[in-house]
């Protein structure tokens, strides 16, 4: 009977054994017939990287257009096989079937020759300077540069994230990264959008930055509400820390300090806001950007910071203040009770009055 017991065992380890290795090799075959492409029929698809585009973007895109099935293995596959990094921008005519070689090949070749244009968009534009700023270089129109600011139909696993709430002015406005770009003379206002866009993803959305805004408390959009708002309050990158102390000290006192107020959101309101509604601004959206008048954050941020801001807004310097006042040459003086931001204020006013200027500065 023992003697039984252990042929059925050994019978059984061995046919696990087996089953183990089929497994073995069907996922062997699967991988290498993924990696190697299928039968070419000369189906083509054109597929379009926007400028600074990451290997995992480029792996959805590829696998968007039926060209991979596994953007995961792509992805490894790029990395010890010399695509990262290399990826070109533009459209690419790419067939059906290839492998990956041959699809990351064609991928990290240099496109035809266009004539390119480049725009600046600067740190601290929102939606509406940067609409005006491509439509003066040459590209899309600002109605088509808003409309598509106002799509969330763009390649990203983080766009789902991104609030669609009626009272905002401009959906991805806070996301559409400032920089520097060149683009084909014939770039879409969506081939805009999706190249800032990219580019927010390749700057900002590091692990280390993932871990950091795990651990704040701020979800992705409040953390661009959030930057959007030091970056409009702030002389230079130094006073952006201790700008976030400040608000972030606010919102955790929200008892004490349940407003934020904020000049710069007011002025939003005014220079922008209102000219659109033509001064007839719909109650619910006057009060979703109205830091002196709701709690927390507004809406939708007010501009598109670059990533010293972000960095501010995840990192504030630890302070005891509730309070700053701004005078012209751009000096902050922070207090931490309302005495002394009253006495603050008094001293902004003496340096503004000095350079010629009655008041106080709003932003």
């Amino acid at each position: 009977m023992a003697n039984s017991k252990k042929r059925k065992k050994g019978r059984t380890g061995r046919i696990l054994l087996l089953l183990l290795a089929v497994l073995l090799v069907a996922g062997f075959l699967l991988v290498r017939g993924e990696i190697a492409g299928g039968r070419k029929t000369g189906e083509t698809v054109t597929v379009t990287i926007p400028q600074g585009s990451s290997t995992a973007v480029i792996a959805r895109e590829l696998k968007a257009s039926g060209l991979i099935g596994n953007p995961m293995l792509f992805r490894l596959y790029s990395r010890t096989h010399g695509g990262d990094g290399r990826y070109q921008y533009g459209s690419f005519t790419l067939e059906k079937g290839s492998s990956y070689a041959e699809l990351i090949e064609a991928l990290c070749s240099t496109v035809s020759y266009r004539e390119t244009v480049s725009v600046t968009l600067p740190e601290g534009y929102n939606a509406f300077q940067m609409a005006d700023a491509v439509q003066a270089a040459g590209l899309c129109s600002a109605e088509e540069y808003l409309q598509a600011a106002n799509r969330v139909d763009y390649p990203f696993d983080w766009i789902g994230e991104i609030s669609t709430d009626e009272r905002k002015m401009v959906v991805l406005d806070g996301f559409l990264y400032p920089d520097t770009y060149s683009f084909f003379t014939d770039a879409s206002a969506y081939d805009i959008v999706s190249t800032q866009l990219a580019n927010f993803e390749k700057k900002l959305l590091t692990e280390e930055n993932k871990q950091a805004l795990a651990e704040s408390g701020l979800t992705l959009e409040e953390w661009a509400i959030f930057a959007s708002i030091v970056q409009k309050e702030s002389a230079n990158v130094e006073e952006m820390y201790n700008v976030s102390s400040v608000f972030h000290n606010r919102l955790q006192d929200s008892a004490a300090y349940p407003m934020l107020q904020s000049c710069t959101t007011n002025n939003y309101i005014w220079d922008y806001i209102e000219p659109y509604y033509n001064d007839n601004v719909p109650q619910a959206v006057l009060d979703a950007y109205d830091t002196y008048g709701r709690q927390g954050l507004p809406v939708g941020a007010i501009a598109n910071a670059g990533t010293d801001a972000f960095d501010a807004a995840l990192h504030p310097n630890v302070t005891p203040y509730y309070f700053f006042v701004t005078d012209v040459d751009r000096t902050h003086y922070y207090g931490r009770t309302y005495q002394e931001h009253l006495a603050n204020i008094e001293k902004a006013k003496a340096v503004n009055a000095k350079r010629g200027f009655n008041g106080l500065i709003t932003g």
